[in-house]
């Protein structure tokens, strides 16, 4: 560092005057590059749209390394030059900051000469200052449907982002990877690390703490013939997952089936739902009906399926007819479909319905089964699958505080079915769906009208072969001998959700002597024709197909809302239970709105907090209406058939749980219990543990009550029973309510000799 002295008799000499400048530069120069150190950042500058084609960029400054250069003023970019052209295309560009050094001129006074006395003063332009300045320089990326952004180089300061599209800016993301952060930024997050330390320090304080009391606990470790037992069971587990059935010193159960539960005890007030919970003391069941049929918004359709109102295009087509081909010239062959049925969906709402975390112990029971577990619905009796897939074969189900869906399979099942006989020749024509939509119908043309026979036609899935399957039907229809003409004609066909990616086929059988129009030269190149004489092995044809036209909806509106049948139950409601046939597409959702007698908003069924829940006040009528949203291709549908049901409950204000009598395997007078309890509050509720000796209830000598840290609705109850000498016991826990809107429940249950 320097600086420059004068005299009081000096002449000051202009090289002074600019070392003073320099040296000043020169200084702070020094500072940047050795204390802050940032190189190619920014500090200070903002990103704002103007215009479509304009943004602004605000004063700022970049830094690089030692040398700051400032951008003055604010300035305007036009990126007109970079807008893609396609309406399908964007562009992602960067706002990159340069730095150069200018000189500036000026006018000044000059003297000619250095007499004084013949000297004349001159006006002249000299270099005067010298600036550091911004330039702004814009990098684009590559035009493309799904737009990347351009690769900044580690020389460059990015200050922000801009998303373009065919209609301008869309888009503005600040470049903050290279933003010079404030020392109040920088003390912030070092505060932030200081304390996670203070934090970790204590943790490990605390576990040093519990490895001592560990190490003196190892001397309470159970008798060695349980701890030979339980090696002997995850042996077993670990091979095949293959458990012995003789009897074990401990069980344990997360209570997702009742197959370790008496429910026909008579103390037995209960009911197994993914834990132990409150029985209900009233339920009532109704079908799920629409108030008005003939609402303009929706359509229902064949089969009772519930649309949003729509308009029938075409969206896969074959039209060359090139020549015919006589659909009765083959066998005769009688076969069987198998018409597989719309998936079901489940949704429970209340503020009772707490999702339980023990529902990962579904895997535990085995492949997809959850074994045991049936749903006795709408006259339907069918057992639940489950499997962690979006719509995919199986049962998904996912849980919040207030709601919970369950998607039995989709968007077709297996498990109710029926069975369509077909009795003459049988063709096929396969076909691809690459964009999903929900048929309505298919248009065939006749080359020649038989003198009698109805033509059968079923749309069926196919092989990974591309050859049709026929027990695996989604919709069948007859066309009636009478109603055929020649030339084309259109085939209604029940709403047929066809998924995008996977191929179908139409089947055709009749027994009349009646002709189709085929392309030739293997022009459709979507699919294949096929002829059966089995009724099972299909043989393609590579050089002809038959003409068609597929025809979809096109749905006239995004949301629609449809009032329903209100909802009622004596004395409140603290539960609601929806079952219906259906299928809700990715995309798509279908909603719920309920409005409790005597409440002016409508409250949409999802999570939130229970107290706050419509269904709190026990209302005895409440008011329902589903919101269909999708797209102009795709909606969610809902058959409204005696399938689709509603079931509204009412809990008890106490539980009794009893589970069977379990064998320990040797004789004890000491068991122990371990419930763990979720969505208990100790000033509504209370939790008693208890266990049966034969006919005895036994309740606990000493109980430990453990809040869980995370969750502090949620608890364990660790209790030690002292008995008489005995080789079994069954569980009886037991709790109650001041509130029935309000319930814990039992998340898992153990029990075990000691």
């Amino acid at each position: 560092m320097k600086r420059t002295n004068f005299a009081d008799a000096e002449f000051v000499e202009h090289g002074d005057l600019n070392a003073i400048g320099t040296a000043a530069q020169d200084a702070i120069d020094k500072v940047w590059l050795d204390a802050i150190g940032y190189a190619a950042h920014w500090a200070a500058f903002t990103v704002a749209q103007k215009s479509a084609q304009e943004v602004t960029v605000s004063a700022g400054r970049y830094i690089a390394g030692e040398i700051v250069y400032e951008h003055a003023a604010p300035a305007d970019m036009n990126l007109q030059l970079h807008i893609p052209v396609a309406a399908s295309d964007q562009r992602w560009v960067a706002i990159l900051l340069r730095g150069e050094e200018v000189i500036e001129s000026a006018q000044r006074t000059f003297e000619t000469s250095q007499d004084v006395d013949t000297s004349i003063p001159v006006e002249q332009s000299t270099a005067k200052t010298i600036r550091r300045r911004v330039n702004l320089i814009v990098q684009p990326g590559e035009a493309n449907p799904v737009p990347v952004k351009p690769v900044i180089a580690e020389t460059d300061a990015c200050i922000a982002f801009i998303l373009l599209t065919s209609q301008g800016v869309d888009t503005i993301e600040p470049g903050n990877d290279s933003r010079v952060k404030t020392l109040a930024e920088v003390e912030g997050r070092v505060a932030s690390i200081e304390v996670d330390l203070d934090g970790l320090f204590r943790r490990t304080e605390t576990i040093e703490t519990q490895i001592t009391n560990i190490k003196g606990a190892l001397t309470e470790i159970p008798r060695p013939e349980i701890i030979r037992q339980m090696q002997r069971d995850i042996g077993a587990t670990r091979l095949k997952q293959d458990l012995p059935t003789e009897a074990r010193a401990y069980v344990f159960d997360n209570a997702l089936v009742p197959d370790q539960w008496d429910t026909g005890h008579v103390d037995w007030l209960a009911r197994i739902e993914e834990g132990v919970r409150f029985g209900y003391a009233a339920s009532a069941q109704a079908r799920l009906e629409v108030q008005a049929t003939d609402d303009p918004k929706i359509r229902i359709l064949s089969d009772r399926r519930m649309v949003p109102t729509f308009d029938e295009v075409t969206r896969i087509a074959n039209t060359a007819l090139d020549g015919s081909l006589n659909i009765s010239q083959l066998v005769h062959t009688t076969t069987t479909l198998k018409k597989l049925t719309a998936s079901r969906v489940r949704m429970t709402y209340g503020p009772t319905m707490k999702a339980c975390e023990n529902r990962a112990g579904w895997a535990g029971l085995g492949g997809d089964a959850r074994a045991g577990q049936m749903l006795n619905v709408g006259g339907e009796t069918f057992e639940v699958v489950y499997q962690a897939k979006d719509y995919g074969p199986g049962h998904q189900s996912y849980g919040v505080r207030q709601i919970r869906y369950e998607v039995y399979d989709a968007p077709y099942w297996e498990y109710v079915s029926e069975d369509v006989g077909l009795n003459g020749s049988i063709y096929a024509q396969t076909f691809l769906v690459a964009q999903p939509m929900q048929m309505t119908s298919l248009d065939l043309s006749f080359a020649r009208v038989g003198a009698g026979g109805d033509v059968h036609i079923a749309i069926v899935e196919t092989t990974r072969n591309g050859a049709p399957r026929f027990d695996r039907a989604l919709a069948s229809v007859t066309l009636a001998h009478g109603d055929i003409v020649q030339g084309w004609n259109r085939v209604p066909f029940p709403l047929t959700y066809l998924q995008s990616g996977k191929r179908y086929a139409f089947v055709t059988t009749t027994t009349g002597a009646h002709s189709l129009h085929v392309s030739a030269a293997n022009k459709y190149t979507g699919g294949s024709r096929f002829i059966t004489s089995d009724g099972a092995f299909a043989q393609g044809s590579t050089e002809e197909d038959i003409c068609f036209r597929i025809n979809a909806a096109r749905f006239r509106s995004p949301r629609t809302v449809v009032p329903m049948q209100a909802l009622t139950l004596a004395d409140g409601m603290t539960e609601i239970d929806l079952l219906y046939p259906g299928w809700v597409p990715d995309g798509t959702e279908l909603g719920w709105e309920i409005r409790p007698a005597g409440q002016s908003d409508w409250t949409e069924l999802d999570d939130g907090d229970p107290a706050a829940n419509p269904l709190v006040g026990l209302p005895a009528s409440v008011e329902l209406r589903m919101v269909m949203m999708g797209t102009a291709d795709l909606q969610p549908m809902i058959e409204l058939t005696s399938k689709a049901v509603s079931r509204v409950h009412r809990n008890r204000p106490m539980m009794i749980g009893v589970s069977d009598a379990f064998g320990f395997g040797l004789s004890t007078t000491e068991i122990v219990t371990q419930f763990t309890v979720d969505s208990f509050d100790p000033a509504r509720h209370t939790f008693s543990p208890k266990i049966m000796v034969g006919g005895t209830v036994v309740s606990p000598a000493n109980t430990v009550e453990t809040v869980d840290p995370a969750r502090p609705e949620r608890r364990t109850f660790l209790s030690t029973y002292a008995v008489a000498s005995t080789t079994s016991a069954r569980m009886r826990p037991e709790a109650s309510t001041d509130n029935v809107v309000t319930v814990p429940f039992v998340q898992d249950a153990f029990i075990a000799a000691q």
